[in-house]
């Protein structure tokens, strides 16, 4: 009986200890100098990420909206890889930030811009959609509701939308269930743009 009583009091020691030692190295409280420099970085992140860019409202349906953010591309800021068409002795640009790219028919040139944020107001919340390897969405800069079309179906919604600059037009498609998207298509093939025919 004694014997149990000094391992667990030995025990609970070790654990005081533990937690004490654990407690100063991963919980130090930050300084209110150090607090306001990480303000003033996420500040000054937010600013940078907004520079040169657009945003706007699309009202599809009286209870359901679109908003959009369109910033102006910058090389220095993407990681960007070169391929070259050795038959044809063309270098163009095959990935952006290591994946395909739409926007572009040729992709011989850099984008104008990208798509950076894309968020659907349905069922009273906003449900942010995948917006990724999606460039030159529009040839004003600016996204208008002729681009999308939304269907109701039982228990979910799918969003339609087509993106062109003049040249280079692709099409994505989100499904919306259950206060979540999916992209279930970003595609250039024209038998994927016939959702434009529904009415």
């Amino acid at each position: 009986m004694k014997k149990g009583i000094i391992l667990i009091f030995s025990f609970l020691i070790l654990a005081f200890f533990g937690f004490y030692i654990y407690k100063n190295n991963y919980f130090i409280p930050e300084s209110q100098e150090s607090i306001y420099q990480r303000r003033i970085k996420i500040f000054e992140k937010t600013i940078k990420e907004f520079e040169n860019s657009r945003t706007g409202r699309i009202d599809l349906t009286s209870t359901i909206n679109l908003r959009w953010r369109i910033k102006d591309f910058k090389a220095s800021e993407n990681d960007i890889e070169y391929c070259e068409n050795e038959s044809q002795n063309v270098k163009y640009i095959c990935e952006i930030n290591n994946e395909d790219w739409y926007g572009t028919e040729t992709k011989t040139e850099l984008p104008k811009n990208e798509l950076k944020s894309l968020a659907i107001f349905i069922d009273g919340k906003y449900i942010k959609l995948d917006v990724s390897q999606m460039f030159n969405p529009n040839f004003s800069g600016e996204l208008n509701k002729s681009q999308f079309q939304i269907k109701k179906f039982k228990h979910y919604y799918l969003l339609f939308g087509f993106f062109s600059d003049g040249a280079g037009t692709y099409t994505a498609h989100w499904k919306i269930q259950n206060e979540k998207a999916e992209r279930i298509k970003i595609s250039n093939n024209d038998e994927d743009f016939q959702w434009q025919n529904f009415k």
